[in-house]
């Protein structure tokens, strides 16, 4: 065995885990976001995208210990860790979770233990993929990507759509480097909603960037550190 596929064995039960769990909770329900929206004032790095008569605010999040910064809908909200415990029962469940009103839709994001460097990302990708189609009930494989945002962060993206207890439910995986450490995210709804909602998840990606570590402040002048 070499270091790819004990790489891609360390975080395939993670993945399964998370992709299972969502695809047997998808629901028919779609709420729409509010259109009281329409008439709030935006601050200046958020965004509102309009999909036909909906208006989705998208809004930074600094998640993951400030190490990381994503735009995700403003009507999210994180959900509590007791109820992402009854829905990820699994000890893989994503660190953060973002979820819409109803919870048909989710973002989450994860760090892993796995180690790899950011020239094995693509191969890596492909990997994960032939994992995804090996143990997902697939119903609609819509490939791999490799893509460089507008951060100049580097991701690769797995889409399909996977059948789920009431409705099919549409997914990306994202995967991109982060201190040498794989990190893993999501994005997923319910199928009948994919093309509303596909503008939401390219910005996700486009948003998605390493955070600077803060210098801690200089010391005052006759002031010792201890």
């Amino acid at each position: 065995m070499n270091y790819m596929d004990e790489q891609i064995l360390s975080l395939r039960n993670k993945v399964i885990d998370q992709a299972t769990t969502d695809n047997d909770q998808a629901k028919l329900a779609l709420l729409p976001l509010s259109e009281s929206e329409q008439d709030n004032p935006v601050a200046e790095k958020n965004m509102v995208l309009r999909i036909g008569k909906e208006h989705i605010t998208l809004e930074p999040r600094t998640i993951l210990d400030g190490h990381i910064e994503v735009s995700v809908p403003k009507s999210f909200s994180l959900m509590p860790l007791e109820k992402s415990k009854f829905k990820y029962p699994s000890e893989h469940r994503p660190q953060v979770i973002y979820t819409s009103l109803d919870e048909t839709i989710n973002i989450t994001l994860s760090p892993a233990d796995t180690l790899l460097d950011a020239d094995e990302l693509p191969e890596f990708t492909e990997q994960m993929a032939d994992v995804l189609r090996s143990v997902q009930p697939i119903r609609n494989w819509k490939g791999t990507e490799q893509v460089i945002n507008r951060s100049g962060l580097s991701i690769g993206i797995i889409r399909f759509v996977a059948a789920g207890v009431d409705e099919n439910l549409y997914n990306e995986m994202l995967l991109f480097i982060h201190e040498g450490h794989v990190m893993m995210g999501t994005f997923n709804c319910v199928e009948s909603s994919m093309e509303t909602w596909l503008p939401v998840a390219e910005h996700l990606v486009q948003s998605l960037r390493i955070l600077p570590l803060l210098s801690p402040p200089p010391l005052k002048k006759g002031v010792a550190s201890l």
